[in-house]
């Protein structure tokens, strides 16, 4: 079986579970197929590795963007080669990384059969954090080939079709900012804002979650507050989900989503130094969006 076969496998059998498709039988078994799936892809590339990708197309309307650090650098690579075989291919990947987390400017030998295919190292002289995957890459597109940049996290292994998923929903929704996965706002607590499961129009109460890989037109990037940096980090050095919705307030542009797509497979221990968990567990999503609301108010 094909390497990028196996994270579609893992949208249909998310899709039994949180869908409730068929019997307990079937989603008891879907639910242990899913959370293997992340392993399963883990032990192909280390024991099987597949030939390489073919180049990144030079010519095109979306790039990638990733940050990453130290702790995450030795299995990257899996999850850039994972990217570079996407249905829709992106003219560039973009991987965002803090200067003084590598203050030799050394990547993983891993990575370097990448920077010839597409992959693109952007350094950052201030940390920002998670802000750092679309920040630089706003920046580059806005004074370069003004394509449409689609975030994406370093820990997760996206299905062949993420990209063209989005760029079906962004022919549809040309100044929305097009969402894989997203919550609904619904007062100041974060845990209560409720996954959406279905397709919605562009819509000012959705979140987009970084997670699930998001388009952000080019139209957008005029916003002077995605690069207000004092600001992002007195508020939300951690949350750059609520400070890019934050952004989109204030132009006016909602959130488009498509039909149900599962939160990806995840790149295994991944998650022992994630934001996400603790930004939920520990409540620092409500007093990021608390701290960003008194900006405007």
């Amino acid at each position: 079986m094909r390497i990028e076969r196996i994270p579609g496998q893992h949208q249909a059998f998310k899709e039994v579970t949180r869908l409730r498709k068929g019997g307990p039988v079937a989603r008891l078994f879907a639910g242990i197929m899913a959370k293997l799936s992340g392993i399963r892809i883990f032990l192909r590339y280390k024991y099987f590795r597949p030939a390489l990708p073919d180049s990144l197309p030079a010519d095109g309307d979306y790039v990638l963007s990733m940050t990453s650090f130290p702790k995450r650098m030795k299995y990257l690579w899996m999850v850039v080669d994972m990217l570079m075989r996407q249905e829709t291919r992106p003219s560039a990947i973009y991987l965002c990384l803090f200067k003084g987390d590598f203050p030799d400017g050394k990547l993983p030998e891993s990575l370097e059969p990448y920077l010839d295919r597409g992959l693109k190292v952007l350094w950052a002289d201030i940390d920002l954090k998670p802000h750092l995957k679309y920040h630089l890459a706003f920046k580059v597109e806005a004074s370069g080939l003004k394509r449409n940049v689609i975030t994406v996290d370093d820990d997760l292994f996206y299905p062949s079709d993420m990209l063209s998923r989005l760029a079906r929903l962004h022919s549809e929704f040309p100044d929305a900012v097009c969402a894989d996965i997203a919550r609904r706002i619904n007062g100041p607590h974060y845990s209560d804002w409720a996954f959406e499961m279905a397709a919605h129009a562009p819509d000012r109460d959705l979140l987009a979650l970084g997670a699930g890989g998001v388009l952000y037109p080019y139209s957008f990037y005029k916003s002077e507050c995605l690069f207000d940096t004092d600001s992002i980090l007195k508020t939300c050095l951690k949350a750059d989900d609520l400070w890019l919705k934050r952004c989109e307030n204030l132009v006016g542009v909602g959130v488009a989503t498509g039909d149900f797509f599962a939160v990806p497979a995840e790149l295994p221990s991944s998650q022992t130094v994630s934001l996400s968990s603790s930004n939920v567990d520990l409540g620092r999503n409500d007093v990021a969006w608390e701290a960003i609301n008194r900006l405007d108010s």
